[in-house]
């Protein structure tokens, strides 16, 4: 049973203030998680689960530090992307090295956009010595065009009003041939380039 021994904490972050709540463990421990809670969601139901994970691992031995990045939560600021919250877990990362200071290093625990911050931030970070990513977030032209032939275009061919439009005179066959296209296109350079991945010498200087 957790010993719920948490405490709300306030850390500055680049101008700002982020809220954070700190699970302590009652023995010391080489190792602490940061959860990364990521973009705007309701904290009950299935995402009262970082709750229910710090209480846990509390319970456990080990100590957890959960906040709310800038514009997210109760933390000030404006909302940003994922790709912009480096200092935020830096910010985390350091207050729960403040707060347990016989660790050794942190695991960072993200969900979806928060997922791919926590793996975006750890690349640099020396004191991060895992990541569990639950259901990363990943975009990438070539999803986005294989998405909108399968379920978009695909699907018209089977609408009343895309028929409509054809024998009406007034479907745009200039633009939407362009159109799909340019998603063929991004489609096909993907699998061009996972192609080249498995030839013999690819450096992947050629991947943007």
């Amino acid at each position: 049973m957790s010993n719920f021994r948490e405490k709300a904490i306030l850390m500055e972050c680049l101008g700002e203030t982020l809220i954070a709540i700190h699970h302590p463990a009652k023995s010391s421990c080489s190792i602490g998680v940061v959860i990364v809670v990521g973009g705007p969601q309701y904290r009950v139901g299935s995402h009262r689960q970082f709750l229910q994970l710090a209480r846990y691992l509390s319970a456990n031995e080990v100590p957890v530090l959960r906040f709310d990045y800038r514009g997210m939560g109760d933390s000030s600021g404006k909302m940003l992307s994922f790709e912009l919250v480096d200092d935020d877990i830096r910010a985390a990362v350091d207050m729960l090295m403040d707060l347990e200071p016989d660790l050794g290093s942190v695991l960072l625990w993200g969900l979806c956009d928060a997922a791919s911050a926590a793996l975006m931030y750890a690349a640099s970070a020396d004191r991060v010595h895992g990541l569990v990513l639950a259901n990363p977030f990943v975009y990438t032209q070539a999803g986005e065009a294989r998405t909108c032939l399968k379920h978009y275009y695909l699907s018209r061919l089977f609408g009343q009003d895309f028929w409509a439009k054809i024998f009406s005179g007034r479907f745009a066959w200039g633009k939407s041939l362009q159109s799909i296209a340019d998603y063929l296109t991004k489609a096909f350079t993907h699998v061009r380039n996972s192609t080249d991945l498995n030839r013999p010498g690819f450096t992947g200087d050629s991947i943007s």
